[in-house]
């Protein structure tokens, strides 16, 4: 059976994604060094197509997308997408936060979507429902900001975010690490929802999609209506694939 791929080359890690159609059916998890060893696997695969997103050069030249049989997508800022794009920059706009974008769009075809990819930054991307992308906002995400208060002061210990060792986060600390998370976790909460307050501003019935490693553990936190697809980027990047293939 041949499917569709959907590559996304970070730093450090990689993620692959099966298609079938729309239809995501497996995920492939790789550190980067790993993606140097596992060259073969995209000879080994029966494919329809495939896209890459990449902010690491070595990997995705050691990938050797040239001259394949099926047709290959590397995504930059000219590749033609079903969005509207009202950024003013949009030569500086993220590959990941294309992808958030037209993943939303995709999941809500009628209505305003707000992406929210809780990573290394944290974005916030908006797209009416007339399929504009608008843009949106960029802050540190979780360990960005506990490197900032150990860098920044004299004192600070540095902590290392761990998601599953936070029980029963209260809003006052009672050490300085506690109080720290507390600072961090409870302000990342309010800033999400201030924004989502902020852009439900004449718009009726936003909707609101979690993505990024730290999205479940938000989800559960916010409690708002709101859901976490921790694949979205790679639904964003099928798409793209598939409108690029069939118009």
């Amino acid at each position: 059976m041949a499917f569709y791929l959907s590559i996304d080359v970070g730093n450090t890690r990689t993620k692959v994604g099966e298609f079938k159609g729309s239809k995501l059916v497996k995920v492939h998890h790789f550190t980067n060094e790993e993606v140097l060893k596992n060259r073969m696997m995209l000879d080994e695969m029966e494919l329809k197509g495939l896209i890459i997103s990449s902010v690491n050069s070595k990997v995705s030249d050691y990938l050797d997308l040239k001259d394949r049989s099926y047709p290959c997508i590397t995504l930059d800022q000219n590749t033609p997408l079903p969005l509207k794009l009202k950024y003013q920059s949009p030569e500086t706009l993220g590959k990941d936060r294309m992808a958030i974008a037209v993943a939303c769009k995709a999941l809500y075809p009628e209505k305003d979507v707000l992406g929210i990819d809780m990573g290394t930054c944290i974005t916030y991307d908006l797209v009416t429902e007339n399929g504009e992308y608008l843009g949106g906002a960029i802050s540190p995400g979780i360990q960005m900001r506990f490197n900032a208060m150990n860098s920044g002061t004299a004192s600070l210990p540095l902590i290392k975010w761990d998601p599953i060792s936070v029980k029963n986060l209260k809003n006052i600390g009672t050490t300085t690490t506690t109080s720290m998370i507390s600072g961090v976790v409870n302000g990342i909460k309010a800033e999400v929802l201030s924004f989502i307050e902020d852009y439900s501003q004449n718009r009726d019935d936003l909707k609101v999609v979690l993505s990024g490693g730290d999205a479940e553990f938000f989800e559960k936190e916010l409690k708002n209506g709101i859901f976490a697809d921790p694949n979205l980027v790679l639904k964003g990047l099928n798409e793209i694939l598939l409108y690029n293939l069939h118009t």
